[in-house]
């Protein structure tokens, strides 16, 4: 089993929904990939984490999208014109960067070609997405004009794209002088009253989440695009990117209505043994005020001996059989960090466990920073003469079992437990709203 792992970065991250969407286009491929969320804090960090991992893609959303750059070796046309990349590839040994965003709003437009016709586009905001758009816009050979509050960044977006600029406040004045329609401004940001748009109008909205245009469309009579639009149809390039391989907007359009995952308050720990897994858990169990839970010391307390001794007179199988029951114990409480042994992922039944019941959080680290230090006497399968290469084996055997367990993925190399429990506690905390 060799799995190819791809991952989003950003910060915040586990709010993403792209593993959802490439994931499905993988498994409808039945392609070997595994798509994860990764954390990191710089884009140093998430460009250090992908040649760690040896990942093949990797998605770049806010606040990295410029930084990235200065770490690859290469970059597409559209990357260049936004000097913002949010997809990052491997081609030719040489790390290159590209932006689907451009291709994303491209497509969802392309979908409706009469609204061609009209030669212009308006975008509203002056954000982080607004260059994607405007770029996006021109590739179509539209006329852009930008209206936005900040008069100074109206200035700037005017000189480098030569694009038209209004001020917000001439916005239902001439709103409707458009056929396309594009607002770039962060969820529940309202610069208008939409209830003076027209009919035969396209409306795309980057929010997907709570759009005000969204419930008026069908009343007034436009088409509205939802941010869900923009998502997906960037995600299709990005795939092929990935994979070489084309994909349909439909199978991840599916995945979306599909996917419900939520919150329950139960938080799983993977990694290679000697990760940090029981002392970073047992510091963010106490953060969270949630039980802490050591699955291997569960297992030696109901035996009455150690895992070492359970390997020796029973069985590697017989203690995973146990391993596998406890786990699906603990599928269902609440308020707990399970701390996972480094094996237990190797069960099918496992990985299945703690992806659709847990938020599995995979502690990344080499083999060797792993067992250093490491008292090995109670793990039975380093009772060898050369434990750094049968360590640096079996974690290499065992990458894809964690990879296909994790909701997301940190790289904790050089990080100490407090440090790692604060890393998980502030990104669940900022997504679930602990």
């Amino acid at each position: 089993m060799n799995t190819n792992i791809l991952a989003v970065v950003g910060n915040p991250i586990l709010h993403s929904l792209s593993p959802v969407l490439i994931n499905a286009a993988c498994e409808n491929k039945n392609l070997d990939y595994r798509y994860l969320r990764l954390h990191a804090n710089t884009a140093l960090e998430a460009i250090t984490s992908f040649k760690m991992l040896n990942l093949k893609g990797m998605n770049v959303t806010a606040p990295f999208k410029q930084d990235i750059i200065q770490y690859l070796d290469n970059l597409t046309e559209n990357a260049k014109k936004a000097n913002a990349v949010n997809c990052v590839f491997i081609k030719n040994n040489q790390l290159w960067g590209d932006n689907t965003d451009i291709t994303g709003v491209e497509l969802s437009i392309k979908q409706y070609p009469d609204f061609l016709k009209d030669g212009k586009m308006l975008v509203i905001g002056s954000g982080g997405a607004t260059p994607a758009v405007i770029i996006a816009g021109q590739n179509l050979n539209l006329d852009v004009t930008v209206a936005a509050r900040n008069i100074e960044v109206l200035n700037q977006l005017k000189l480098k794209f030569n694009v038209k600029t209004i001020p917000l406040t001439e916005l239902p004045n001439c709103v409707n002088n458009f056929k396309i329609i594009v607002q770039a401004l962060p969820s529940g940001v309202k610069v208008f009253d939409p209830t003076i748009l027209k009919s035969g109008r396209l409306i795309l909205d980057a929010n997907y989440k709570d759009s005000i245009f969204e419930k008026l469309s069908n009343t007034i009579g436009y088409k509205f695009l939802s941010g869900k639009n923009w998502l997906v149809n960037q995600a299709v390039p990005a795939f092929n990117r990935f994979t070489e391989e084309n994909t349909s907007a439909d199978i991840m359009y599916k995945a979306l209505e599909k996917y419900n995952f939520k919150y329950q308050k139960r938080i799983a720990l993977v990694g290679f043994m000697g990760v940090g897994k029981t002392t970073s858990g047992k510091i963010l169990a106490e953060k969270f005020g949630y039980k802490f839970i050591d699955l291997d010391d569960e297992i030696e307390l109901q035996e009455g001996m150690k895992i070492s001794e359970i390997f020796n007179k029973k069985g590697e199988d017989y203690f995973r059989d146990i391993e596998q029951k406890k786990l699906s114990e603990y599928s269902n409480m609440q308020n707990i960090i399970l701390s996972c042994g480094g094996g237990t992922v190797k069960n099918k039944s496992n990985q299945k466990l703690l992806n659709n019941n847990f938020l599995t959080i995979w502690l990344y680290a080499t083999s060797k920073y792993c067992i250093e230090g490491l008292d090995v006497s109670n793990r039975p399968l380093l009772q060898c003469e050369n434990k750094a290469e049968k360590a640096e084996k079996m974690l290499q055997e065992r990458i894809p079992y964690y990879a296909n367990s994790a909701y997301s993925v940190l790289n904790v190399e050089n990080l100490h437990s407090q440090q790692i429990a604060e890393k998980i506690y502030e990104q669940i905390n900022r997504t679930f709203g602990i």
